[in-house]
């Protein structure tokens, strides 16, 4: 088994100044376009550093090819070169070439602009395939900074999860943690969602990076509106570096486009992209999307912190003022954050680390409201820049393989937050759509305090979740 953790009648509102539509429900079936078109039998990619590269080296990959120390050397970034000298890496893409000749990608799993993973075999070639991690620079040539082939047998599956039912593998994963939250459902018409199999679903759970698709509703309802646009640069600046930003190493001033910022934020779940956004947007707008977006007890959510802001809480203060911040009420928590914790910027570390604020701080929301949070993400103008720009974000990550060929459209988003004792927040959220069908919708979270979370074990569980729903009428 693989072992890899991706680490979802007639009703129409309408902006008073401009008079565009942010949501609209309708009669007529979405129309659904392929993000990675499969044309004879092989997916195109769009435009990018990282499509561009991967492109070159699948091309390298053909019978017969040979690398040169010069290709090398104009393909691979001087960081990679410095670990993995020419000659190294040119041997090798020799043992991927006569391990996987002629290859072509069979799966995308991932691709942003900056990152990819693929699967790749050769043609009518019998498992194993290759799993290829791949990744390069935004700014300048896009060079390869990431490139790594291991061996995928078919399966992120334990054998003994594969003939699971459906109850007995919700049972299971609420075994995974002493905080399980987990919603297998549908989404109607309305946006509304409907249960099929649940354990915990409406108890709160922190969410850890799922806490982005709020964000994407604030950058999605501010296109459909008109104060933003997917094209607009937004230029990546000091004060919004963040912990775990993949982007980090980009100069600054590096522009971003905000559509691809928000693929980013949601394929790599980048956070640096994301507190630019959070910024961009503004936190009054994404407030008002916690709220507009159903979910049960926005004031866990709200006000929505970026992520240094987040990290503050967790590193900056003593324990009895981060919970005081916690627990506090909205007026609390507003003067502390614009009078305590905006003033520190970025977040580089601090003298704290609580680690019960994992699970028990803020970024908390039920499995449903997750669903619901698809739902209205779903619900933005058929064919708008902000459905583009929502679609090719939420898209851009399936976390498993063998998940995006069963659908026409694949949204998912997951999270984790963690200490020397491991996972103590794992969290996965998927939707799955044909064309002319009610979506459906996986969420499946696990918190612990005392940390430990197994993320193969729960990766296994989720995989069989996504099978069995594949398998519904």
């Amino acid at each position: 088994m693989k072992r890899y953790l991706g680490v979802l009648v007639g009703v129409m509102a309408l902006t008073t100044a401009q008079a565009r539509p942010l949501f609209v429900d309708g009669f007529e079936p979405p129309s659904i376009a392929p993000l990675f078109p499969v044309v004879g039998g092989q997916y195109l990619l769009p435009p990018g550093p990282a499509a561009d590269q991967l492109r070159w080296l699948i091309g390298e990959l053909a019978a017969g090819e040979t690398t040169s120390i010069a290709e090398i050397n104009a393909h691979f970034d001087a960081g990679w070169l410095s670990q993995t000298p020419a000659a190294q890496t040119q041997a090798f893409i020799a043992s991927v070439r006569a391990s996987y000749p002629d290859a072509v990608i069979t799966d995308v799993i991932g691709l942003t602009p900056v990152r990819a993973t693929v699967v790749i075999d050769s043609p009518g070639s019998p498992p194993p395939s290759g799993f290829l991690s791949f990744g390069t620079r935004y700014a300048g040539d896009g060079r390869i900074v990431l490139f790594g082939v291991s061996s995928y047998g078919g399966s992120v599956q334990y054998p003994v999860d594969r003939t699971l039912t459906l109850a007995q593998a919700a049972d299971k994963f609420a075994m995974l943690s002493p905080g399980p939250g987990l919603f297998v459902g549908r989404i109607g018409s309305g946006g509304q969602c409907s249960e099929i199999a649940g354990r915990s679903a409406d108890l709160p759970r922190a969410t850890a990076s799922v806490f982005k698709l709020w964000v994407l509703g604030g950058v999605g309802r501010a296109i459909a509106a008109g104060p933003l646009a997917a094209a607009e640069q937004v230029p990546m600046v000091a004060s919004e570096l963040a912990p775990g930003g993949i982007i980090n190493s980009e100069p600054l001033d590096t522009p971003f486009p905000v559509a691809e910022l928000a693929t980013l934020m949601m394929g790599n779940s980048d956070n640096t992209a994301t507190d630019l956004l959070h910024q961009r947007v503004g936190r009054e707008r994404l407030d008002q999307v916690v709220a507009g977006f159903g979910v049960a007890q926005p004031d866990l959510l709200t006000p929505l912190l970026g992520i240094s802001e987040q990290f503050h809480l967790f590193r900056s203060f003593p324990l009895d003022e981060a919970l005081g911040y916690v627990t506090g009420s909205q007026a609390y928590k507003r003067q502390f954050l614009a009078e305590r914790i905006e003033p520190l910027g970025p977040n580089t570390g601090g003298p704290f680390f609580h680690a019960g604020l994992l699970t028990d701080g803020t970024w908390r929301a039920s499995a449903s409201d997750v669903c619901r949070a698809f739902g209205q993400l779903r619900r933005l103008p058929q064919g708008s820049e902000a459905l583009i720009t929502v679609d090719a974000a939420l898209g851009a990550q399936a976390a498993q393989p063998d998940v995006r060929g069963r659908w026409d459209r694949v949204w998912y988003k997951g999270g984790s937050l963690s200490s020397g004792t491991g996972y103590h927040v794992l969290t996965h959220a998927w939707m799955l759509e044909n064309a002319g069908e009610d979506p459906y919708v996986v969420v499946a979270m696990a918190n612990n305090p005392a940390g430990g979370i197994d993320e193969y074990a729960v990766q296994s569980i989720t995989g069989r979740l996504l099978e069995l729903v594949s398998l519904m009428p």
